[in-house]
């Protein structure tokens, strides 16, 4: 079995994240074999940044399973990880991937890490503190190029859930399992209005994976799980007074969002921007 792995990144006017991610890439203690970064159009610079980085650059329709889809197809590495612009890897994410793949595993998990300067990004970093660890809030990242592009990669119908949709999929393969490594997502200035107009627009497919997954979906949309796993640790909260407040006023907010009870922010021009918009500002789990 090989060792040779690549890296896919769905990219939409990222020039002012881009150089940081591929650089992360390049400081790897495993080199990855290529790196592809799918354009879906970009004005900016992101393209002319790319190249100059060394990767090779693909382009596709802007979405985000569309184009990670279309980048696996250029991958030449036995495995294939998929990362957003705005992420940075730790330096031995590859060699842990291609060392602790097994027979016996379908797809690895990749820790995240979520960073940032604005107050709602640190909500949504603290937030992620409470999930480390629990299976059903997390996504894999890392696949066997032949396996994912047999399963058919990503469903491009799904919005917000392909990425646990590809994870209930490629368990036919085997277990999917987390690495240490860990991978840090920069929530840079993400404001409220942000975070629920993108929760607002995932919730669309909230329905269709739960038909499709009923017993992950049973976990993942639960709203008293959730609140189970951060009431877990009142240590925590007692701890950090401020970013709990703003965890528990979020929360509320999604829960209303997710249900359609509050449509604020489901306008068709805001709608728009997430369709295009690839530097996702909330975590992986819907």
């Amino acid at each position: 079995m090989s060792n040779t792995i690549s890296v896919v990144i769905p990219t939409y006017n990222s020039a002012s994240v881009i150089q940081q991610c591929l650089e992360s890439l390049s400081s790897q203690t495993h080199v990855p074999e290529n790196v592809v970064v799918c354009d879906g159009g970009s004005t900016d610079a992101t393209v002319e940044i790319s190249k100059a980085c060394g990767a090779t650059v693909v382009h596709s329709t802007a979405s985000r399973s569309a184009q990670r889809n279309t980048g696996a197809l250029d991958a030449v590495g036995e495995y294939v990880v998929f990362i957003d612009s705005d992420m940075k890897l730790t330096s031995t994410v590859l060699e842990e991937c291609v060392q602790s793949f097994t027979d016996c595993d379908g797809a690895l998990v990749i820790p995240e890490v979520d960073i940032g300067q604005s107050y709602w990004a640190r909500v949504r970093g603290f937030e992620r503190t409470f999930y480390e660890g629990v299976w059903w809030l997390q996504a894999a990242r890392c696949f066997r190029k032949e396996q994912f592009l047999s399963i058919g990669g990503f469903d491009v119908g799904l919005i917000g859930a392909e990425d646990w949709d590809l994870d209930e999929r490629i368990r036919a393969y085997g277990k999917v399992r987390e690495i240490s490594s860990s991978i840090e997502h920069d929530e840079r200035e993400a404001s409220l209005n942000e975070l629920m107009v993108k929760k607002t627009h995932y919730s669309k497919s909230f329905q269709v994976f739960e038909e499709r997954h009923p017993q992950r979906a049973a976990l993942c949309f639960s709203s008293w799980k959730r609140a189970w796993l951060i009431a877990r640790r009142p240590d925590r909260l007692a701890r950090h007074p401020t970013l709990a407040f703003g965890l528990s006023y979020i929360g509320v907010l999604e829960i209303l969002v997710s249900k359609g009870w509050l449509t604020r922010w489901s306008s068709d021009s805001q709608e728009r921007m997430l369709d295009t918009s690839l530097n996702p500002i909330v975590t992986d789990d819907p």
